[in-house]
């Protein structure tokens, strides 16, 4: 071998090194990638989700939102998501030269106080509302009526009797859809606000802070479903009070019940 050839191989040998070394950073930047649009993208769904939830909500579509619900526990998963993060955050490590984050931090470690807050909302919260409501327009009447020179007192008790249950109605209705808004809040906060967090602390290296927000957002999720069910029993109220006041879903509701309770040819 000539002196050009020895000078020139250990030059191609590390070439070839830096070819290997380029092709695994390549490999690991793939995959970082990879996880982080799969952690991105429950994030999109989840925003998908809650313009889902917008029309089935103002249609009453009270079945599909159940299943809207049901899919917001299968989109915020803390087995899936976690898994995904941990990657990213080590390969990132890796990459860059960086000491291994601790991995050991689980989400039991994070007490229940400094879980992130998440919007909360009880029937007790829906009914004070519902009292207020009633108390107000008894007020108006007063004010408006109180010293009218009723001639008829029939015809007074009758005309309030009749705004205090159109009043009562419509207090039914807004307390059903405030249980409704109460979902979409929800969604809306790990869709607008928690997950846009996850992904900067991810990028960041910020594990503590990612594996909080995971955690704030898997409990805002487990949320969804008792108010799901806070829900239900509000707007079955509603139909009970005015089937009508559903639109479509009321007209759907009203004729089965009708064709249940009809009686049957023998």
């Amino acid at each position: 071998m000539g002196d050009l050839a020895k000078a020139v191989a250990p030059l191609e040998e590390d070439a070839v090194e830096v070819r290997e070394l380029r092709k695994i950073v390549e490999r690991i930047d793939t995959e970082i990638e990879a996880r982080m649009e799969e952690i991105e993208a429950i994030g999109a769904d989840v925003l998908e989700l809650h313009g889902d939830l917008d029309d089935q909500i103002a249609e009453y579509d009270y079945m599909a939102v159940e299943q809207s619900v049901a899919s917001l526990g299968g989109l915020v998963d803390m087995e899936r998501v976690l898994p995904s993060m941990d990657a990213v955050l080590l390969l990132t490590a890796l990459r860059d030269d960086e000491p291994v984050p601790d991995l050991t931090l689980p989400l039991s470690s994070f007490e229940k106080q400094e879980v992130l807050e998440h919007p909360q909302l009880s029937q007790e919260d829906l009914d004070r509302a519902f009292e207020a409501a009633l108390a107000r327009a008894d007020q108006r009447w007063e004010e408006v009526w109180g010293d009218h020179p009723w001639e008829d007192l029939e015809e007074r008790d009758s005309k309030r009797a009749e705004e205090r249950a159109d009043t009562e109605r419509e207090a039914i209705k807004n307390r059903a859809g405030r249980a409704g808004a109460h979902i979409m809040e929800l969604i809306g906060y790990i869709g607008d606000t928690l997950w846009p967090d996850l992904v900067e602390a991810l990028e960041a290296g910020a594990r503590k802070r990612a594996v909080q927000v995971l955690a704030a957002a898997c409990a805002a999720a487990q949320e969804a479903e008792p108010a799901y069910k806070l829900y239900e029993v509000n707007l079955s109220v509603q139909y009970e009070s005015s089937p009508m006041s559903l639109g479509a879903m009321g007209e759907f509701l009203s004729d089965a019940e009708a064709w249940l309770m009809s009686p049957k040819a023998e």
